[in-house]
């Protein structure tokens, strides 16, 4: 009996033994390299955009059976910077994919270099247009681009009494996505009969704060309107600077080439009331998956929804699907699966096109105003005045 016991004990512990391995492996993390700004202008930002991949990642729970680990590193809107982050993911960390990345500076960068990763980089934020159909790796869901934004945006000029017989100034970030943003909406501004007062458009660094020599300037042409791409998180402070200028009172009109961050509207505060323009969701988008979205984002995080959050979920989501698509953690298998592949989510069937690995999507013509009751105590909104169809925005496929 007790040979009987033994030998059975035996047989049960290599049982065991045998599976071990295998329980393992089953349990070791997909592990995920997150590149987001964490120091410098658009750290707010960045802390967005990693709450929304977080919170896809929490949702999601597992790809292939195994947990999604998240390593963030903070690319703090250098290139070099990101690039040796980058590689420390890859090489170090093992990461099977590279997401996040809000500028187009640090996403060309990392594209470049992309060969050498040879990892998928699925941006959430880079808007310039160089990277349609990029290289086999690169993917984006996120952020309209710059030719989507400015198609939106013409779009909505030309719906608006308020905004279509007026004159703009085009001012921008020095930097390719600004020059993309600007170039993009002067040729399609032009070819619909808009005015523009300075084709060649002004240029601001990314470093300036007193933007009293601009908006001397813009005051002194006449114009009557103002179209500006500027890193998000600096938009209210271009606006509260115009007020003080009194630009606005005197009817001047902002069309923004991208939505500015939530938390700094709320510190402009009425010098933020006016600010139109073309993008993905804000949290007046009023459907049932957009309304559940942005209360689970409010009760884990405390703080107003914004579009870098939702871009970079919605982004994450279409990475995590993609990789349990492809049934493995391979790099060319991820990719194959990442074109063509669609998340419906807060902002409608957000699909990565097959034809150029950049997303489709419909968008929202916004105005920034005072808010409405609501959950998350903000003051100023952006109140969604119209949607555009995603074959409308293009580019064509």
């Amino acid at each position: 009996m007790k040979k009987f016991l033994f030998m059975s004990a035996l047989l049960v512990f290599a049982v065991m033994m045998s599976m071990a391995p295998h329980a393992a492996m089953a349990a070791d993390p997909v592990n995920i390299g997150v590149l987001v700004p964490l120091t410098g202008i658009v750290a707010q930002g960045g802390v967005e955009m990693k709450y929304g991949i977080e919170m896809a990642a929490e949702e999601k729970g597992t790809v292939l059976g195994r947990p999604i680990k998240l390593i963030v590193e903070d690319t703090q809107v250098k290139p070099p910077v990101a690039v040796t982050k980058a590689e420390k993911l890859v090489y170090k960390d093992n990461c099977k994919a590279l997401i996040g990345v809000f500028s187009s500076g640090v996403g060309l960068a990392l594209a470049q270099n992309i060969d050498k990763l040879n990892v998928p980089f699925l941006t959430t934020h880079v808007m310039t247009t160089q990277l349609y159909d990029l290289h086999p790796l690169v993917f984006r869901s996120g952020q309209l681009a710059n030719d989507q934004t400015a198609v939106g945006n013409v779009k909505g000029i030309l719906a608006r009494e308020n905004l279509k017989n007026r004159t703009y100034y085009v001012l921008v970030h020095d930097y390719s996505w600004g020059h993309d943003a600007g170039e993009r909406f002067i040729a399609l501004a032009k070819q619909n009969g808009i005015k523009i007062y300075n084709e060649k458009y002004d240029k601001a660094p990314i470093s300036t704060k007193d933007w009293s020599s601009y908006i001397s300037k813009i005051k002194a042409s006449g114009v009557d309107g103002i179209y500006m791409a500027f890193i998000t998180n600096v938009i209210p402070v271009f606006a509260k600077q115009a007020a003080d200028f009194g630009l606005q009172a005197q009817g001047v009109k902002l069309v923004s080439a991208a939505a500015p961050g939530p938390l700094e509207m709320e510190a402009g505060g009425e010098a933020c009331h006016g600010i139109f323009g073309a993008s993905d969701w804000s949290w007046d988008v009023n459907n049932p998956t957009s309304d559940a979205w942005e209360m689970r984002f409010w009760e884990k995080f405390k703080t107003i929804p914004s579009d870098a959050a939702v871009h970079s979920y919605v982004g994450a989501m279409n990475l995590f699907n993609a990789i349990e698509k492809a049934g493995s953690t391979d790099a060319k298998a991820i990719a194959d699966a990442l074109r063509g592949i669609s998340y419906d989510g807060p902002y409608g069937t957000v699909r990565i096109s097959a034809k150029d690995n950049c997303m489709r999507n419909d968008a929202v013509l916004t105005e920034t105003m005072a808010a409405p009751d609501n959950p998350f105590g903000a003051k100023v909104y952006m109140k969604v005045l119209e949607t555009f169809p995603a074959n409308e925005l293009g580019p064509a496929e």
